[in-house]
């Protein structure tokens, strides 16, 4: 910090070596060339004294007048100096009067001097008299002269008393933080492991926000095939599971003819029935057509370590598990792309894979092979593909879904982020053709079908007794109610697309924790003594930064914790306050000597 300029007045017969010794600790905490004056090392010789002295106040802050025992009383054959009009320090006061103002005057009692009064100073220099005067004593001089170095810089007690607390306070931080940021780190990384952030939803509410960053999905190359009320009524109940299996005998022949690429059914086939075989057989004749049309058959659970499937479909087409995963109260959904079984994951970061979903097995014809860990990638049998598989990331899983029969508890999920597309978006007549339509060639043109990905479900009301195919979908002020085939549909849309949202790896996940509770830190310490409005608008700034940069990142469909980062941030922030707050009430507030 610059200091002000100092003049130094002293009487030689009076307190020379004292004022020597005052000039050079004036000199440590005032560091400069120019920043303390003393007449007898300073004026040149040869130098005009008056002219020497009036520049050097002039060019002065503040006038130090040096007072001692002996400052009055000494005296030459003339009588006491002081009285004299040609004395020295006389001179020295009355041109540091003459400047009113532009410089302040400091007397300075040294060795138990009394204070001079008004009736014993030269009329032109009593008003010295009435200046507040410092005092430095022998047993407590390096207080003194540390209430005094204060003053001159301008500073009070009190903020002598902050500057202090604040060198203490950021040394306890310092202490601190590698402690409590690694306690915070871990506290957080612990929550987001078990999914305690997700108590309230919090963390999926605000990934499903930033999932919305990214451009949403056109739909292509799905058309799906509802099986509606007016489905129903035209061609039977669903519960005539025969029948209904030879209306998908039909379909398959008819998007096989059409041109389309793959017919998948949101549907398990679990009961065996006597139109399997036909059934069946229509799967092999688009399978074996040129083109190749894909059948995929759904499936719910496993029988063993087989999906729980009639033998003639599974070997008659693919089959692609039916799972899809609520990740907190209908505000984001997953599913699991293929899976690791448990203790299969290695090292080396290329793991087998097995069980695809049914997107999966709508968009790709290969066998699955494996799991490329490190660049998010799904391998297949045959050469590396131009335009690779990607999926959002690995998840364990810990408890059992109930609807998911397909992953096991220990077992690693490859797992797809859906972007739920909004209301009525797979209802659109564009996307969408009701079931008994899509048999008849003169209600639906074989142009629908070309080049497409056929995907049936159920889009009818469920009855009493039958299977819960309708799900919870929070996007918007109220939930709202979706058929699975529209996730499945958003799932093989998101796929297609090839802009596959990415969560941060455990890597990236740890840096961005450390980086919240690093900036949450920072703000604690430097803001500490700042009013209480000052530190929340600026952790509202800073959560307000973080919230963008997430946004921004989500455009590219990188999706952040980014709720568990805030959450981080402030934890971080709470505890090393904590820290200072206790280092300020419960230490001594020890003064460093000068």
């Amino acid at each position: 910090m610059l200091g002000p300029r100092l003049f130094v007045s002293y009487r030689r017969a009076d307190s020379a070596a004292e004022a020597r010794s005052l000039v050079e600790a004036l000199k440590r905490q005032f560091p400069g060339k120019r920043s303390v004056f003393l007449d007898t090392s300073d004026i040149p010789y040869g130098e005009d004294f008056s002219r020497a002295i009036r520049k050097a106040i002039a060019a002065s802050d503040v006038v130090l007048v040096v007072i001692g025992k002996q400052w009055l009383s000494a005296a030459n054959e003339r009588g006491p100096r002081l009285q004299q009009p040609d004395d020295p320090v006389r001179f020295e006061i009355e041109t540091a009067l003459a400047r009113g103002d532009e410089v302040r005057i400091v007397p300075v009692r040294i060795g138990g001097a009394a204070a001079p009064s008004e009736f014993e100073l030269p009329e032109s220099i009593c008003p010295l008299a009435k200046f507040n005067m410092a005092q430095l004593r022998n047993d407590s001089f390096d207080a003194d002269f540390d209430v005094l170095v204060n003053q001159l810089y301008g500073r009070t007690p009190d903020s002598v008393s902050g500057g202090l607390d604040t060198w203490k306070r950021v040394k306890a931080a310092a202490a601190a933080w590698p402690i409590a940021t690694f306690a915070v780190a871990l506290m957080a990384l612990l929550a987001a492991w078990s999914g305690a952030l997700d108590i309230l939803h919090i963390d999926t509410h605000v990934q499903r926000l930033l999932l919305a960053a990214g451009a949403p999905n056109s739909g292509e190359p799905v058309l799906l095939v509802g099986i509606d009320a007016a489905s129903e009524a035209e061609l039977g109940a669903r519960d005539n599971v025969a029948d209904w299996r030879r209306h998908h005998a039909r379909l398959i022949d008819r998007a096989a003819r059409a041109g389309a690429n793959a017919v998948v059914f949101d549907i398990f086939f679990e009961r065996a029935t006597d139109a399997d075989a036909e059934l069946a057989a229509a799967a092999r004749r688009a399978v074996t057509a040129t083109p190749s049309t894909r059948v995929v058959f759904g499936a719910r659970r496993l029988n063993g370590s087989a999906p729980d499937l009639q033998t003639p479909l599974r070997e008659s087409g693919q089959w692609g598990s039916l799972c899809l995963i609520d990740r907190g109260g209908g505000a984001l959904w997953s599913t699991p792309l293929a899976i690791a079984l448990s203790g299969a994951m290695r090292a080396d970061e290329l793991v087998t894979a097995m069980h695809p979903s049914l997107a999966l097995a709508a968009l790709v014809g290969e066998p699955l092979r494996a799991a490329d860990v490190k660049q998010r990638e799904l391998r297949f049998d045959g050469p590396l593909r131009a335009t690779p598989v990607r999926f959002s990331g690995v998840e364990l899983q810990r408890l059992n879904e109930p609807s998911c029969g397909i992953v096991g508890i220990g077992d690693e999920q490859f797992t797809l982020l859906l972007r739920v597309a909004p209301a009525g978006h797979w209802r659109d007549t564009a996307r969408h053709v009701s079931y008994a339509d899509a048999l008849n060639p003169a209600r639906v043109a074989d142009q629908r079908f070309k080049d497409r990905v056929v995907l049936v479900g159920a889009m009818a009301p469920q009855r009493a007794g039958s299977n819960a195919d309708i799900h919870v979908i929070r996007d918007g002020s109220a939930p709202r109610q979706v058929f699975g085939v529209e996730l499945q549909a958003d799932a093989i849309a998101t796929l297609a697309s090839g802009r596959v949202p990415q969560l941060p790896t455990v890597g990236r996940h740890l840096a961005t924790t450390l980086l919240a509770c690093g900036v949450g830190a920072a703000v604690s310490v430097a803001l500490y003594r700042r009013p209480r409005w000052l530190r929340r608008a600026v952790l509202a700034a800073l959560v307000l930064a973080w919230v963008l940069v997430a946004w921004w990142l989500a455009t590219r469909d990188i999706v952040l914790n980014a709720a568990h980062d805030v959450i981080t941030m402030l934890l971080s922030y709470l505890a090393l306050r904590a820290v200072q707050w206790f280092a300020r009430t419960f230490e001594p507030l020890r003064r460093p000597s000068t």
